[in-house]
């Protein structure tokens, strides 16, 4: 079981991922079976269903995930953050999220999920 620092480290090393667009970093952060849910919508089981969520995420020309807030209890990882999306001939566009994150015992995101307004959600997206 990783230790808080190491599990915000996880977290953290994934948001920057993020904001480089860098798929093979993100995915390298998930665990083989990770439960990824973007709560209200259904969840993706495993690493390759979650990349296939994720990827109309980083078709922004540019991101811009921002953590206000991370707190650590063991392996779980709470954030509040502003993520920040800009898509091809858009400006930026903001969605709220509230995210908790477990962290294995390699260091991996098992379980993520992210707690957002569905319609601010749907106004960020092309």
């Amino acid at each position: 079981m990783p230790d808080q620092r190491d599990a915000v480290a996880v977290v953290e090393a994934l948001v920057a991922a993020f904001n480089r667009r860098d798929r093979a970093s993100i995915a390298d952060l998930l665990a083989e079976d990770v439960v990824c849910a973007g709560i209200p919508l259904e969840p993706a089981h495993g690493r390759d269903a979650t990349m296939a969520m994720l990827e109309p995420f980083l078709a922004a020309e540019a991101i811009d995930w921002r953590i206000l807030a991370i707190v650590a209890n063991g392996p779980l990882v709470f954030t509040e953050r502003d993520d920040r999306f800009r898509f091809a001939g858009q400006d930026w566009t903001s969605v709220r999220a509230a995210g908790v994150f477990e962290v294995d015992g390699a260091g991996r995101i098992a379980a993520w999920r992210d707690y957002f307004d569905l319609a601010e959600l749907e106004r960020a997206m092309p």
